[in-house]
């Protein structure tokens, strides 16, 4: 059995794949009570194996996780790190200054310590893209981005706010062209004085630094098996000594729809894929008739909510039929994904991103899908019981790593252990062949 660490590991969606693949924890860690509360109920056996560390990432000492495990430095096989990603998300105005953005960094400083034999980290595809300033940017332009950025996220709300009383004015949009402005020529001067440095290649650097090879592309979730079609990069560090290395797991599951990004991982012609699995048929897993199953209980939303819902067709949102509904329940064509979009129940569903405490609407059903549907399209195991209030079940199943993808990468990593232990194997046989 190999063994694994785990950070940021939310209500154990990554956990539960290297689980089925036989993996053994020794500690795991989250801020957040509700969804360690949530790993704990499901996945007892960790209360027996593992250290279980509430802390934020800041303070982790990675001395104490070697001394409570148990465990010498170089000892544990895989390091799994679903590293926070509110900075890097495409979704808003990402400042470069974010301070979450920077904590890869400490995530990195505990690897180096611990010296897993395979260190992994997930996060969104954004992440490709994503920039932060350099450790040596002057304090007055670090405070001079936070000003601005400070402004932009001020002006976002005064236009949410007017967008929903009709109150966008000509000058009030010249305003924010002005800031917008104002950010392109801060960022340009900034790049230009070597100051925004990319975080992939950050972390690369800072891998080989301490003797890692490293791997990383971005993987669908709906490749190996899961109900969504959701986006990772995924970066994978080896130690340079174990002189193996990485292959990211070939799809199991393909189609046209989200063949995407596949084309050097899988030959569709020669083989044995299996059809996407949709929304249907997660759904058709659960247990309908269990009315104790609180994660399973739909929304009781407002009645003119609902009717807004009936003029939403599959795999639709209400903004492009905005035009069609009596004028007593109109609206802003300004709404997010997540509370105003029909799912496909034929179709893999899209990344789900809950708004508002919500999901997206039931393909069929005039309501939200609830934690249960969230979770089954998520490909957790049907009985897996949330804790928290229904908007934190909500956040706690769209911030999880499809099990199915976290499975599949345990394979790999599986794979790439057998060959690393038979050959330590083998070299110890000679060893001893020649004492002898």
């Amino acid at each position: 059995m190999y063994t694994i660490f785990e950070t940021f590991v939310g209500a154990g969606g990554a956990h539960i794949g290297f689980k089925q693949e036989g993996f053994v924890s020794k500690y795991v860690n989250d801020i957040n009570d509700k969804c360690i509360e949530t790993l704990l109920y499901n996945n007892p056996e960790i209360r027996e194996t593992a250290m279980v560390d509430l802390r934020s990432i800041i303070d982790i000492d990675p001395n104490e996780m070697l001394e409570k495990t148990g465990m010498s430095q170089g000892e544990a096989d895989v390091f799994f790190g679903g590293i926070v990603c509110k900075g890097f998300s495409m979704a808003g105005e990402r400042c470069p200054n974010d301070e979450r953005n920077y904590f890869y960094h400490k995530q990195l400083e505990i690897i180096d310590k611990i010296k897993p034999k395979i260190s992994i980290i997930e996060n969104v595809p954004g992440l490709i893209n994503a920039e932060v300033l350099s450790q040596d940017t002057p304090i007055e332009i670090r405070n001079e981005i936070d000003e601005l950025w400070k402004e932009l996220e001020n002006y976002k709300g005064k236009k949410a706010h007017l967008r929903k009383i009709g109150g966008i004015t000509k000058e009030f949009e010249d305003e924010g062209k002005i800031l917008r402005n104002k950010k392109e020529a801060l960022l340009k001067d900034i790049k230009r004085e070597g100051y925004l440095i990319s975080v992939i290649d950050d972390i690369k650097n800072i891998y080989s630094q301490m003797g890692y090879d490293v791997y990383h592309r971005v993987l669908n979730s709906a490749w190996y098996g899961s109900a969504t079609k959701r986006e990772r990069i995924i970066i994978v560090a080896v130690r340079t000594d174990v002189g193996i290395p990485f292959e990211f797991p070939k799809p199991t599951h393909m189609d046209e729809t989200i063949e995407k990004g596949s084309k050097d991982l899988v030959d569709r012609e020669n083989d044995n894929l299996l059809k996407p699995k949709t929304i249907f048929d997660a759904f058709e897993e659960i247990d309908y008739s269990d009315d104790k199953d609180i994660d399973n209980l739909p929304m009781k939303h407002n009645p003119k909510t609902v009717e807004r819902f009936k003029y939403i067709p599959a795999g639709d949102s209400i903004a492009n039929h905005i035009d069609k509904l009596p004028d007593d329940l109109k609206i802003s064509k300004f709404y997010s994904r997540g509370s105003t979009m029909r799912l496909d129940g034929n179709k893999c569903s899209p990344t789900l991103v809950p708004g508002h405490s919500n999901f997206p609407v039931h393909p069929v059903e005039h309501r939200s899908i609830t934690v249960r549907e969230a979770a089954a399209i998520t490909g957790f195991p049907i009985d897996y019981k949330f804790f928290g209030s229904h908007s934190k079940r909500c956040e706690h199943v769209g911030n999880a790593v499809p099990p199915a993808l976290a499975r599949a990468l345990a394979q790999s990593s599986k794979k790439l252990l057998d060959e690393y232990y038979n050959r330590l194997d083998s070299l110890n046989e000679v060893a001893i062949t020649r004492e002898d």
